[in-house]
């Protein structure tokens, strides 16, 4: 169900609204209102709380209870003198600007998790490029370019049963998760993401737009973050330092992430889920074990901890609370579903590909959300790839590649957030940094599905 042009009203206002004011937290929230007039007329007001907010919250309750977990994790390695450790052993071993960029793109991939690859490694890594006067909007982006798309094309992640199960449902019998895999050497958009993202850490790929601009102010006038800019801060964090006589100890940042990933296989080979909650649990459980076993600081220092570390987390979840809310709102408007009916008639099996991809990565751009694209989508490309015998394989790479898109560049979207709470940027300064890298990337996948869908 849609409403028409009016469905286009919600994510249009909203993405201007963001670039003008340079507001996201008034951008969405007026989208949710927009969206709550469009679909409720004037008995608006009750469904803003009770319909989209608290559904958007509701569905997302173990994210916010993991990221204040998340915060007195991070919180406690950092006390414990974990960071203070890692920079050291950072300065020794990448101790040039190229460097500091290439281990930030390396730590965001390897750890294969969205939230850690983009608030944990900024949060480590933050203070290095600083020193190495390289903009926080070039160590958002890095973040943004890394984390998510490594986690689409690894297939031990929540990626793989979200897309498996909804491809399983839309065509019985059809084992999605197989089909996953096969799709994912053509997930042309992740793959791009990721070898752009190492060349431009490498320094091969110049900067150009306004992230050159920001790079220039970084490097010749020390101006890591544009002037009047609204930065997501985690003061608890950043003014939180170890103990006066404590050696940093690199066990103290070790230790934890050994036991978080322990704790995601673990549970992987006994339950055949992933579960993200209890493996930070357990390393955050570690990360003050270890310390107070040292004594580095005190089990009374544990509450601190858990509370400036969730406090931390706060600004972030308010975003994403309101980021959430726009989702549900936007899928009641009926954005989504408009695209696609205006778009179905131009399909054939050649271009289907291609046209998945566009369709959602608008979606997904315009409403910050993955899913609200895909699930709209879904059904309907999986379909038509069956009735006009399109590929299949292209279709679900596609589909995936274009969810992406949108959900790591977009301003409106948690992972977009997430990487500038943890590069400590403002986060429409960093959507607009990465916006035409972005689209030339989506070009150059639009033009590679054309010819393989041809092929």
């Amino acid at each position: 169900m849609h409403y028409g042009l009016l469905s286009l009203i919600p994510p249009v206002l909203a993405l201007f609204l963001a670039l003008y004011t340079k507001n996201i937290m008034l951008a969405l929230f007026t989208g949710i209102v927009s969206c709550s007039i469009i679909v409720n007329g004037w008995g608006f007001l009750p469904a803003i709380f009770d319909s989209y907010l608290m559904e958007g919250v509701g569905g997302n309750v173990d994210m916010f209870i993991y990221m204040f977990v998340f915060g007195a994790f991070i919180a406690a390695i950092k006390k414990g003198g974990g960071f203070a450790a890692f920079s050291d052993f950072a300065e020794k071993h990448f101790n040039t600007p190229k460097k500091s960029k290439f281990l930030t793109w390396l730590l965001s991939g390897i750890v294969v998790n969205q939230s850690l690859g983009t608030i944990g490694v900024g949060s480590i890594m933050r203070p290095i490029t600083d020193r190495h006067k390289i903009s926080r909007e070039k160590l958002g982006y890095l973040l943004s370019t890394t984390a998510e798309p490594v986690t689409a094309l690894v297939p031990i992640t929540i990626y793989i049963l979200f897309f498996g199960g909804m491809i399983s449902s839309i065509v019985p019998g059809l084992n999605g998760q197989e089909e996953y895999v096969k799709a994912i050497p053509f997930n042309f958009f992740c793959i791009i993401c990721l070898v752009v993202g190492l060349l431009t850490a490498l320094e091969v790929i110049p900067d150009f737009g306004y992230m050159k601009k920001r790079e220039k102010a970084a490097r010749e006038n020390g101006e890591l973050i544009r002037p009047g800019s609204s930065p997501i801060e985690t003061k608890e964090l950043d003014e939180m330092q170890a103990p006066e006589g404590i050696k940093p100890d690199f066990l103290c940042f070790l230790l934890p992430f050994i036991a978080f990933f322990a704790g995601i296989i673990i549970i992987r080979i006994q339950t055949g889920m992933f579960s993200l909650g209890t493996p930070i649990l357990v390393g955050f459980i570690v990360s003050i074990a270890y310390p107070i076993i040292r004594r580095y600081f005190k089990f009374s220092d544990v509450m601190d901890l858990l509370i400036n570390g969730a406090k931390s987390m706060v600004p972030v979840c308010l975003i994403l609370a309101l980021a959430f809310g726009f989702g549900k709102s936007v899928a009641a408007v009926g954005f989504a579903a408009y695209i696609v009916e205006m778009t179905q008639s131009i399909l054939t099996p050649a271009i289907l590909p291609a046209v998945v991809f566009v369709i959602c990565a608008v979606a997904s751009y315009a409403t910050g959300s993955l899913i609200s694209a895909c699930v709209i989508l879904a059904p309907i490309a999986v379909t038509l790839a069956y009735s006009v015998d399109a590929n299949l394989t292209l279709t679900i790479a596609a589909l995936v590649g274009g969810s992406t898109f949108g959900d790591c560049s977009s301003p409106l979207s948690d992972i977009v957030i997430e990487s500038a709470m943890g590069a400590g940027v403002d986060v429409m300064d960093l959507g607009k940094a990465q916006l035409l890298p972005r689209l030339i990337l989506g070009v150059v996948t639009v033009a590679l599905y054309l010819v393989f869908g041809m092929i």
